[in-house]
């Protein structure tokens, strides 16, 4: 017995000292939003914690108060998910931030409006109400490049009911289900969406510079994984969105599974593979357009808010 017991030990003691161990690390990846089908990728990777024992992968849901930026850069949450352009911003002031990995080729914000209401352009929303996240950048944008001057500006609240009983309203949305939202609630709509008017942030996983130079490995871990569990919810879909069904009341599995072949088509790269690449011409288009409306100095350089080390096979 004495002889076991020492050996237990030299075990214990010889494990500590050469980092070998079986306590997975823990990291958690703070979403922009409420559980919806754009997420898939990211609650497959919590799912898949069953078959790693090295990284255990938290996700935790957003909303319209939580500040995924702050967050990260405060080190509250070690990822976090939002708009290249909300990471560049954030940059300007200090967070130190870097996206290394791309979920959506473009956010996908559209303006939804009425139908048979004269609206030809965008030009002609010019005028009208309009339900916005107060402040936000592509806008800005939107309003200087096409002259909007006199739209009328109020709070987002997602109220449809609000945009049903106001013909001269239109709101702000994501493409992959405010569309189809209404559509199922019997309300005509049309949308301008607004890649489609040369505003094209990416929808990046991000963290700070500090993890990154503190523990790289860890970093590529998480990208690995997301690499694997992306393409793993796009070909077998059921988890995820039975999961994002039992948490939202907005979306029903008709709209969820539009999301994803309309995500598949207009989102992602044919290659799956692909999924998290950065092309750092992109980044400079975007901080050229944020420039134009003030809202990154001029001398801003926008290859500090990026690192396209840890997805691998973006550039062969």
């Amino acid at each position: 017995m004495k002889k076991l017991i020492s050996f237990l030990v030299v075990l214990v003691l010889s494990t500590t000292m050469f980092g070998i161990t079986n306590a997975k690390q823990k990291v958690t990846l703070l979403m922009d939003w409420f559980p919806q089908g754009n997420q898939s990728g990211f609650w497959q990777a919590q799912f898949d914690n069953q078959y790693h024992d090295d990284l255990e992968i938290i996700i935790k849901s957003g909303g319209p108060k939580v500040r995924t930026t702050t967050a990260v850069a405060s080190g509250q949450v070690e990822f976090g998910l939002n708009g290249s352009d909300s990471v560049m911003s954030a940059n300007s002031k200090g967070a130190g931030l870097k996206a290394i990995f791309v979920s959506l080729g473009h956010v996908p914000y559209t303006l939804v409006y009425h139908p048979n209401t004269g609206v030809e352009s965008v030009k002609d929303l010019d005028g009208r109400r309009f339900a916005v996240v107060m402040g936000i950048t592509y806008w800005k944008w939107v309003k200087y490049k096409y002259g909007l001057n006199k739209v009328q500006e109020f709070p987002l609240t997602g109220d449809l009911g609000l945009f049903a009983r106001t013909p001269n309203q239109f709101q702000q949305g994501y493409s992959l289900f405010l569309p189809a939202r209404l559509d199922a609630k019997g309300i005509p709509n049309e949308q301008i969406t607004v890649e489609s008017l040369g505003y094209r942030p990416y929808s990046v996983l991000f963290t700070s510079d500090k993890l990154i130079k503190e523990n790289p490995a860890l970093v590529q871990k998480v990208v690995d994984r997301l690499s694997i569990s992306f393409h793993k919810s796009l070909v077998d879909p059921k988890p995820t969105r039975d999961f994002i069904l039992s948490k939202s009341k907005k979306v029903n599995a008709e709209i969820h599974n539009n999301a994803l072949e309309l995500m598949k088509k207009d989102f992602l790269p044919k290659d799956w593979s692909k999924i998290g690449c950065q092309d750092p011409m992109r980044w400079e288009e975007l901080a050229h357009q944020m420039k134009e409306v003030k809202v990154l100095p001029v001398n801003f350089d926008p290859h500090s808010s990026y690192d396209t080390s840890f997805k691998k096979g973006c550039f062969k």
